[in-house]
């Protein structure tokens, strides 16, 4: 079963970009991980982008967080991170002596949003959703990346953002009328902090007292108390991109309710996050077999014609509807169903049930 619903193990397709910047007047290198069915999938096919920074540390966490919340029933994500060249430079928004030679997060916002897209754009099937993730300075730099055009990512995840830099600047940004636009605008906001005290932790605070105080629709604020500073980017990276991506879960009241309904629910996600709006299968497969236990063939033949149609490579919904009809005795259909199973994967069950059906139609 694991086989014919495609989830074979394949080694994660990662890739390194070197972008040449004219912005920040160096190479820039930008790790890419890709789901493992990128190849598959068909060249229309896009998915939503994670944007990440301090890279070198973080990328393999979050790639392998993505491969596993897909098997949960997430989005299929690309995963692009940021490596460091000079962080205390690119990730502060102001200067101050704390660290020389800080605050270029002007320049490196503009490096990303117009070098970085570009080239991912023209080299990759990323959607129009994108994320963006940092943690610490990262975490500031993407407040501070927000604030300067909200438009451009549709979620941020901000892990122990250092919000307290240069005596908590960032927070005079956050206007009334920034306020809401961030209404108004609905994006997830996620914030995630450990063990902090002092300053750090006054800085996260503040925001969430911010956010919470004007009514932010979709903001999370999470406590990791039992992890550090440097742990708690593992906790707190996975229920972000959970949080962000959560319409993907199909709510349980539509188990109830007539399969169309789920249709409708998947168009609705699949447009939202610019990505497939097909109803995923492991919905199909465990939603056309619970029909079938429950005797309801009727609906069994809706989920397993559309689950055909939807995935047209796919052998089980062929099986499925080779056998319902079978029963039916509704034999040339169920041949023709059986027909195209074994043309996609053949097996000797089905090779007999046509031998079977050949010499009932002869």
């Amino acid at each position: 079963m694991i086989v014919l619903l495609g989830n074979i193990n394949v080694f994660a397709q990662s890739k390194t970009v070197i972008i040449n910047s004219e912005i920040l007047g160096e190479e820039r290198q930008v790790l890419v991980g890709l789901p493992d069915s990128y190849d598959y999938d068909g060249e229309t096919f896009k998915y939503p982008l994670l944007l990440l920074t301090d890279g070198e540390w973080h990328f393999d966490m979050v790639l392998r967080a993505t491969k596993l919340l897909y098997q949960n029933g997430f989005p299929k994500i690309i995963v692009a991170a940021i490596v460091n060249t000079n962080r205390g430079r690119d990730l502060t928004p102001t200067n101050t002596e704390e660290i020389h030679a800080s605050g270029g997060s002007q320049k490196f916002d503009r490096f990303i949003k117009e070098e970085l897209f570009k080239n991912l754009e023209d080299n990759y099937r990323i959607s129009n959703h994108r994320t963006l993730m940092g943690h610490s300075l990262g975490g500031l730099f993407a407040t501070y990346s927000l604030i300067q055009d909200i438009d451009v990512f549709n979620a941020i995840i901000a892990v122990t953002p250092t919000i307290r830099w240069n005596d908590f600047k960032i927070l005079e940004d956050f206007t009334p009328d920034f306020m809401d636009k961030l209404i108004q605008s609905k994006k997830p906001f996620f914030v995630g902090i450990g063990d902090e005290v002092g300053p750090e932790r006054e800085g996260v605070v503040r925001l969430k007292e911010l956010f919470e105080s004007a009514h932010i629709p979709k903001f999370t604020y999470k406590e990791y108390l039992d992890e550090s500073h440097v742990t708690v980017p593992w906790k707190a990276y996975f229920d972000g991109i959970k949080m962000v991506f959560n319409p993907f879960l199909l709510p349980e009241e539509y188990d109830q309710q007539d399969f169309s309904k789920t249709i409708g629910y998947y168009e609705g996600v699949g447009s939202s996050f610019d990505y497939d709006q097909r109803v995923p299968q492991r919905i199909l497969f465990n939603r056309g077999y619970g029909a079938l236990e429950s005797d309801n063939v009727n609906e069994a033949k809706e989920i397993f014609e559309y689950y055909k149609q939807a995935y047209p490579n796919v052998p089980i919904p062929y099986t499925v509807l080779g056998d319902i009809n079978f029963d039916l005795k509704k034999y040339k259909v169920s041949k023709a169903n059986y027909d195209m199973a074994y043309k996609l994967y053949p097996t000797d069950y089905i090779k007999e049930r046509i031998k079977t059906l050949e010499e009932i139609l002869n």
